[in-house]
This record gives C-alpha cells, structure tokens and sequence, in this order.
C-alpha cells in the first residue's frame, strides 16, 4: 500500500506530465495554424507539409493515449484503487509506479501478458 505522501508525489508526476502534453499540443496547433495560414508555391513544400502534419498527428495520438492512461490514474487515486496490478491485484512497487505512474500492471503481469500478445501479433503482422 503506497504511504499518503508517495501517492502525492506520484500525483504531482502525473499532472506535471499532463500540463507538458497540454503545452506540447498547444503549441503544435498554433504552429499548424501558421503554416496553414501562409502560401505554399512549391510542391514540394506541399508535399513536405503534409508529411509534417502527419507526423504530428501521430505524436497527437500518442499523446492523446498518453494523456488518457494519466487521467486514468489519476481518477484511480480518487477512487482508492490506484497501485494495484489488475491481473493479480497485488501493489505495484513504488519504483515502478515513479518510473511509469499510470502503471497498471506488476511488472510479473505485464511480462506475462507481453509474452501472451507477443506470437499472436508476430502472426498478424506477417499475414497484413
């Protein structure tokens, strides 16, 4: 069970990592704006546009899947129910949870599930 004060410093990680994401993707939209503002003579500053704008639309979804596993944790702490693996239940070590704090599995169980997931997407990747 994590002490009062390791669950507030692991709070603090995770809104200190919220704000970076909201900063991070505030800045990306004004960027985007800018360059969708100005006028684009050459087709290869088209082109290469368009490849920047997905590739921040990648890093979004990352983010945006980031930002979704840190709100998750954070609504875990309110409830009580956060640092317990959810395989097994047991508490998630300190150290994990400061290195990683929207962790939801032991490091046991996240192996297990990896070494599980591992041949079925081996299989999927080789028949797409």
């Amino acid at each position: 069970m994590l002490r009062k004060n390791e669950l507030l410093e692991i709070r603090e990680i995770l809104v200190q990592m919220k704000k970076e994401i909201l900063e991070t993707l505030s800045e990306r939209i004004k960027s985007s704006d800018i360059a969708s503002q100005r006028e684009i003579g050459d087709i290869f500053d088209e082109a290469d546009l368009e490849q920047t704008r997905e590739f921040n639309l990648l890093l979004g979804t990352r983010e945006k899947q980031k930002l979704e596993q840190i709100e998750s944790a954070l609504a875990r702490m309110d409830k009580g129910e956060y640092g317990f693996c959810e395989d097994c239940g047991e508490n998630i070590p300190i150290g994990r949870l400061k290195a990683m704090p929207f962790a939801t599995l032991c490091v046991k169980c996240k192996s297990e599930r990896e070494s599980m997931e591992g041949p079925a997407q081996l299989y999927v990747e080789e028949k797409g």
